[in-house]
């Protein structure tokens, strides 16, 4: 990355609380409100709103993250600038995650198993 597009990306003092906010959304409280849906839906056999609400966090999660990188001056874990690379590993997991979580949770609800 050069110096003056190193320059351009806006730092935390430049975001305010508003990057902590979105990091804490995307990082934590989206996560923990998929799992709260899941178990929701591995109660019920017939599709619901849930499952759109379940859906529509996921899509949020990946706008907010994408807003974080390339709006906020996302970092990594490690506290490294996040690039759009990131975000398409992020995106990639996020689906395979909440596809499998979706997934378990149905087929909980339809088959029983707990």
């Amino acid at each position: 990355m050069s110096d003056q597009a190193k320059q351009e990306l806006p730092t935390t003092e430049q975001t305010g609380c508003l990057g902590g906010v979105i990091r804490l959304l995307w990082l934590m409280v989206g996560n923990f409100a998929l799992v709260l849906i899941a178990v929701a839906l591995a109660q019920r056999q017939a599709l619901s709103a849930l499952d759109l609400t379940f859906w529509a966090i996921v899509i949020g999660l990946i706008v907010l993250r994408y807003i974080d990188i390339t709006r906020l001056g996302g970092l990594t874990t490690d506290e490294k600038p996040a690039s759009l690379q990131h975000w398409r590993r992020y995106l990639v997991l996020l689906l395979l995650a909440a596809g499998g979580l979706w997934a378990l949770a149905r087929g909980v609800a339809y088959f029983g198993v707990f």
